[in-house]
């Protein structure tokens, strides 16, 4: 199993996607959330409220009161967890959602895609994604939300280098090519249980 955690604009969403083309692994984002919103017995839209901001649940009172369905942090936060364990166990690699940490214990590889926000916004606008200004700020937006969801659900820092195996800086390697063959490289480094300590390389993925 890869995690693959990363900032707005990195283009960490194009190497995951160039990662399982070439791995052949299944690739875990809007699917993850359906199979929460299927656990929970509810609305993806409304789960997809969680998954944008965990503190958001604090204000979803209406829907609690016109549903009469409660979706709490906690709930979600257990269910997030299953299922990416569950996931985990089937292998592939998933975006996001502090996968990281719910497999830290777990045979998984741990990448991080980061970029600083001038840098990340250059590149999108340069790809025609839009204004270079505008993207700055839903970068520095979008970063500090995932930040907060990965904090108030798990207590972990993204900026913590030792919550992942490794940390590639597309300011410097802007080759996604080149950043998916390293990855590779890791992926069958452990795989082959040359990397890992010997208790996670025998943990059931």
């Amino acid at each position: 199993m890869i995690t693959l955690s990363r900032d707005f604009g990195s283009g960490g969403d194009i190497i995951a996607t160039r990662l399982c083309q070439r791995l052949k692994l299944p690739l875990y984002d809007d699917d993850l959330l359906r199979e929460v919103a299927t656990r929970l017995n509810d609305d993806p839209a409304i789960v997809q409220m969680l998954d944008e901001g965990f503190g958001r649940a604090k204000d979803m009172w209406l829907y609690r009161l016109f549903s009469g369905k409660d979706i709490s942090p906690d709930a979600y936060r257990d269910t997030l967890i299953k299922v990416v364990m569950s996931l985990g166990r089937l292998g592939g690699v998933i975006l996001g959602r502090g996968a990281h940490v719910i497999l830290a214990g777990e045979c998984a590889l741990r990448i991080r895609v980061a970029g600083t926000p001038e840098a990340c916004a250059k590149r999108m606008a340069g790809s025609g994604n839009g204004n270079e200004a505008d993207l700055l700020a839903k970068a520095r937006e979008i970063n500090h939300q995932r930040g907060k969801f990965v904090w108030e659900a798990f207590g972990s820092r993204l900026s913590d280098a030792s919550q992942f195996d490794l940390t590639i800086n597309t300011d410097r390697m802007d080759d996604f090519e080149d950043v998916v063959e390293t990855i590779i490289v890791m992926a069958e480094a452990i795989h082959s249980g040359r990397v890992l300590r010997g208790d996670l390389v025998h943990a059931h993925v």
